[in-house]
């Protein structure tokens, strides 16, 4: 299955595409596009990375550039996250670790804004390819994590839609108020199914033929 990742112009020169062409036998069926993007480095499908250096990072908190960011991203983009490599606490001229504390804590617990650390560009791109995978067709080896069986109808609907393949409890949020009912949810189409905030073709795809699959003609 083909994995599309959409860059920046900025980004096309970076150590991290030259990882992707270096190595292009440990990243199968990826493909890449220089794109106008508005906002962020990477478009993943439903997800916007921007991607810093530690030094960067905090020089846009210390001139409050990463606030103006941040908010643009957020109303932009369905799901945004930060990828900041190398040593974000480390001591600089140019830093104060309250003030590094102050924005991430501002951008995760109330923007919800993932911050994600890399090691090095290198770390950087096959964690993108990782993430671009897992938006674009879901995971085929991981479950679904699923909480105990509520009792409560909102809760079990919740529990319901959890356990279709490759949905995790945030999905089944966003499938669940997109289509109001765990009915609705199962009898949507695979197109209406793509429409869905975090949801690609390919495990939209699957879901519905899971949803459709006969049970008789599925036994051993």
């Amino acid at each position: 299955m083909i994995t599309h990742i959409r860059l920046h112009a900025r980004e096309a020169t970076t150590p991290v595409v030259a990882h992707w062409q270096t190595y292009a036998a440990s990243f199968p069926e990826l493909t890449t596009e220089i794109a106008d993007l508005d906002v962020g480095d990477y478009d993943l499908g439903s997800v916007r990375v921007e991607r810093k250096s530690a030094t960067d990072f905090n020089l846009a908190i210390m001139d409050r550039r990463l606030f103006g960011e941040v908010a643009k991203l957020r109303s932009s983009c369905d799901q945004v996250i930060y990828i900041v490599e190398g040593d974000m606490f480390g001591a600089r001229f140019h830093s104060d670790p309250q003030r590094t504390r102050e924005a991430i804590a501002w951008m995760t617990a109330i923007q919800g804004v993932a911050l994600l650390p890399s090691f090095n560009e290198a770390y950087t791109a096959e964690i993108l390819y990782t993430m671009a995978q897992a938006v674009q067709h879901g995971f085929s080896q991981l479950p679904a994590l699923r909480n105990g069986k509520p009792f409560d109808p909102r809760g079990a609907q919740a529990y319901l839609v959890e356990g279709l393949p490759g949905v995790n409890a945030t999905l089944a949020e966003s499938l669940l108020k997109k289509f109001g009912s765990a009915a609705a949810v199962f009898s949507a189409t695979m197109e209406d199914l793509t429409q869905t905030p975090g949801m690609g073709a390919a495990l939209a795809t699957r879901i519905r033929k899971t949803l459709d699959a006969s049970y008789a003609q599925g036994r051993t």
